[in-house]
């Protein structure tokens, strides 16, 4: 086929392939063309900053037919003006400034005194490495990973940073590739044995075409840890799937939108109140509360699963059970707080109660992260 039925949100379209190929704007809907970048933002899908799996063919995402080979991953470079005469010897002297510092970058020797053959290359396998440099620290994602000023893949508490970005909040006049260390070895030394790999200084794909577009917020759903159709916080990294969130984000709705964590940091502490009166008041006076203590046990019971135990059903999990919380809280089934803490609590009864080892881990996490959450709020 020439054309593919396209939607986002609840716009319609048809996908020009040839357009396609040849990274012009190939969807039609409502006499205008369109970018899939563009169209994403006339569907009004924008928040989840991934056009790919925003728009669908038949409800199948293009990631889909990307990954099984149906349609190449063409990248969509922002519209450029087009120049002559002096312009154009400008861009050309530009061009060949950004080569030459990449080859030296490339060339740069790091002083390490460090014997290789003592140094377990395992450790860096993954496709997650930890970093630190000075008193900061962080988590670098190779995937994103570009160059030193493309491509942001240091995750930190707040921010994902490029490694320039990364190495100004402690050394502003150092080098990332010699300051920027993980298990004790520089990124440019990590970059010389393969364990990390630069892109190509003319590689177009979006990393490199539009750093800044796609990279501010996570991959992965902060409460479930797996990837698909996600909602972007505006005031922090995080994204969530709209089921996982507490409230549920409505699915088109305009302007900023900031997550539970966030809104928590501008929401005053009820100290000062007993904890009988917040116990005794409606849920509807801590409806906010009761969704980011939840948020926080939905995510820490997440990375530790306890499905497929022998002798155990599957509903004595701890996440399916925080779920059925989740499922009544949002059902309005909660009269009061002490309802709601009650049926917490029972989560972390029912798990204790089975003796297992990976159950009563898990609960005593969770009691902690409920003590340490529950207790300011």
């Amino acid at each position: 086929k020439s054309q593919l039925p396209v939607t986002c949100g609840y716009k319609e379209g048809v996908l020009y392939l040839k357009k396609y190929y040849d990274k012009q704007k190939c969807i039609f809907s409502e006499e205008q063309w369109f970018k899939p970048t563009e169209f994403e933002r006339f569907g009004m899908k924008e928040k989840n900053k991934k056009w790919r799996t925003s728009i669908l063919c038949s409800g199948i995402p293009l990631q889909k037919l990307i990954e099984d080979g149906f349609l190449p991953a063409a990248t969509f470079k922002k519209s450029r003006i087009i120049t002559t005469g002096i312009q154009n010897k400008k861009n050309f002297i530009f061009c060949l400034v950004n080569i030459c510092v990449f080859v030296v970058e490339s060339h740069e020797k790091i002083e390490d005194n460090q014997d290789d053959d003592d140094i377990d290359m395992s450790v860096f396998e993954g496709p997650v490495l930890p970093v630190t440099c000075g008193s900061d620290s962080g988590i670098l994602h190779k995937y994103r990973f570009s160059t030193g000023r493309c491509g942001r893949c240091i995750r930190t508490e707040n921010f994902w940073l490029t490694p320039e970005d990364f190495i100004r909040l402690s050394k502003p006049d150092g080098t990332w590739k010699k300051d920027i260390v993980s298990h004790g070895m520089p990124l440019g030394k990590l970059i010389t044995k393969r364990a990390l790999e630069p892109h190509a200084v003319n590689c177009d794909c979006d990393i490199c075409q539009e750093p800044d577009q796609n990279l501010l917020n996570d991959d992965m759903c902060f409460v479930c840890n797996s990837d698909g159709e996600l909602v972007c916080c505006d005031d922090c990294p995080r994204a969530f799937h709209s089921r996982c969130h507490l409230p549920a984000p409505g699915a088109d709705s305009p302007g900023q939108w900031s997550c539970t964590f966030c809104v928590m940091k501008n929401v005053e502490s009820s100290s000062q109140r007993i904890q009988q009166d917040v116990l005794s008041s409606p849920v509807s006076q801590y409806t906010l509360h009761c969704q980011y203590l939840l948020l926080h046990l939905l995510r820490e019971s997440m990375t530790d699963l306890c499905v497929n135990v022998p002798g155990y059903s599957e509903n004595i999990c701890g996440p399916m059970m925080l779920g059925r919380v989740k499922m009544n809280l949002e059902n309005n089934d909660y009269q009061t707080v002490r309802e709601f803490i009650t049926a917490i609590e029972y989560v972390f009864h029912h798990c204790t109660a089975n003796r297992d080892n990976d159950f009563t881990r898990m609960t005593f996490r969770l009691k902690e992260l409920f003590e340490t959450v529950f207790k300011p709020l």
